[in-house]
């Protein structure tokens, strides 16, 4: 335990009177001073005892282990009032599967600049996570040992003195030839008519607004002027897992809060949408029903209106991906058996056909077999090896997957948000207006590094002007126009000769010629 002392000193050959302060402390050390007052000599003492006593204290919180530090961080962190349950969610995944397994157990002053750096090295040789993930769990980590540096436990905190990692330049995206994320109006179109009818209207305005999907499904009724062509983005939807889910009064970072300018066909889209009544809380867009209720309750029917959720949607836009890439998987299961039998054996007549399939399950009339022919053709599965007479050869064909999405490195439905951001700059809107309408706090672009938007203080002095909101809701109009004759034409192609599709083709035309 550390002490200290003042001693009396007589000047034998002046006989001047000192005051000297000696102590000795836990680490072995010791050492004195001279003081000429009494009183400076005591506060001194005072001083080097304190010191000692906070080092001592300092050193058994330094001991404790980082499970139990982190414990007390996350206590303290998570319950800021504006704190996003979707921000406490994904800090506690990075938290609980890659920081804690590895130092929860280290004593705080045993984390070292090395022990930092291996753990860093592991995370960036697992194939599983990419330079974002590895800078999150780098960012929970720091976060957790600069609280302890500004509570005084440690005296530095060693992540500062690790150089972060550098995201390694992929030749194939420097170059142009790595696929894209983004969507031309054509593709757009495509990937529209493999969605169920129902999720269309979803799929134009998330398109045609570069909302987020969580913005989309907190969208009220009151938040949306259809005679003024525009809706403001305020509330947002979260599914935060055990952090629960529900709807925020406001975005993130308030550059989320923002109004939008809507193209024609997304202001139609959201009439649609509308439920009747005049409730201004309504949400806008819903899910479409026939899920579970509550636990001992009936199911919530077909046709009812539903709070949007995002992993249903994120499983549709998939799905339709999916069918896309290889329109086989959307066959019916009489298509399904006809193009396995033409894989195993071709080329066959109808009545081949018709014979093959009654040995593997019951007898199909000719004209059912024709329409799964015909759905197949429609699709490029399969194709005429004759004239294309009724009772002439069919063989089965390889689909063109490169206009079916195949080579585009789509991930979920926030590609529909890299499509509008896209097609506005292809139409030569400016990227600080692109920022505002996508919800973005503008970075500090110069025209000396390529950005053209000057200086961060005369961004404040350019303003968005009418014509500018014109210009840009001309640009998603002709775009949109494009995605809906290719989604139109699409969908004609596929529902020719099957039940139902040509009622449905109808459907859409005259939708698409309002």
């Amino acid at each position: 335990m550390a002490s200290a002392g003042v001693r009396k000193r007589t000047s034998t050959r002046t006989g001047r009177v000192s005051y000297e302060v000696w102590w000795r402390l836990d680490d072995g050390s010791q050492s004195s001073k001279t003081f000429a007052r009494r009183s400076d000599a005591v506060d001194y003492k005072t001083q080097i005892l304190a010191e000692a006593a906070r080092t001592a204290l300092d050193g058994r919180r330094a001991n404790q282990r980082f499970g139990e530090w982190a414990t007390t961080w996350w206590a303290i962190w998570s319950t800021h009032p504006r704190r996003s349950p979707t921000t406490l969610e994904a800090t506690d995944c990075w938290l609980r599967r890659h920081v804690r397994p590895q130092f929860d157990s280290v004593k705080l002053r045993a984390i070292t600049p090395s022990a930092v750096q291996q753990w860093q090295n592991s995370l960036e040789a697992n194939p599983r996570l990419g330079h974002q993930s590895v800078m999150a769990c780098r960012s929970v980590l720091y976060r957790i040992l600069q609280a302890a540096e500004d509570e005084g436990i440690l005296a530095a905190n060693p992540v500062r003195k690790v150089p972060a990692p550098v995201r390694a330049v992929d030749p194939d995206v420097l170059l142009g030839p790595a696929p894209r994320r983004t969507l031309t109006p054509e593709e757009a179109g495509q990937l529209l008519a493999r969605f169920p009818a129902f999720w269309w209207d979803h799929v134009i305005v998330l398109v045609g607004t570069g909302m987020r999907f969580g913005e989309l499904a907190g969208l009220r009724r009151r938040r949306v002027d259809l005679q003024g062509g525009r809706l403001q983005v305020v509330e947002v939807r979260y599914q935060a897992g055990r952090f629960g889910s529900g709807f925020k009064p406001r975005p993130k970072s308030d550059a989320g809060i923002r109004e939008i300018p809507l193209a024609w066909q997304v202001a139609e889209a959201i009439a649609r949408r509308l439920p009747p009544g005049d409730d201004p809380e309504d949400l806008v867009f819903t899910g479409p029903g026939g899920g579970p209720g509550r636990p001992g309750g009936a199911g919530v029917p077909r046709g009812a209106r539903t709070v949007l959720s995002r992993d249903n949607f994120r499983r549709v836009y998939k799905r339709a991906v999916a069918h896309a890439v290889d329109p086989a998987t959307a066959a019916s299961p009489t298509a399904r058996h006809v193009l396995q039998v033409l894989d195993a054996d071709q080329p066959q007549t109808i009545e081949q056909l018709g014979v093959r399939l009654a040995e593997h399950r019951r007898p199909l009339p000719p004209r059912t077999i024709r329409s799964a022919l015909d759905w197949l053709a429609a699709v490029g599965l399969a194709t005429h090896a004759s004239d294309g007479e009724d009772m002439g050869c069919w063989v089965a064909a390889a689909p063109d997957v490169a206009a079916a999405l195949g080579r585009l490195d789509l991930r979920g439905p926030h590609d529909l948000r890299h499509a509008f951001a896209t097609w506005l700059e292809d139409g030569g809107i400016p990227s600080r207006v692109i920022d505002e309408l996508m919800g973005h706090t503008s970075g500090r672009r110069t025209a000396g590094n390529g950005g053209g938007e000057g200086s961060a203080i005369g961004r404040r002095y350019r303003h968005t002007t009418a014509e500018m909101r014109a210009r840009m809701v001309a640009v998603v109009d002709a775009r949109l126009a494009v995605t809906l004759e290719v989604a139109g034409k699409s969908l004609g192609n596929r529902c020719a000769g099957t039940t139902g599709g040509t009622a449905r083709w109808r459907e859409w035309r005259a939708e698409l010629g309002r």
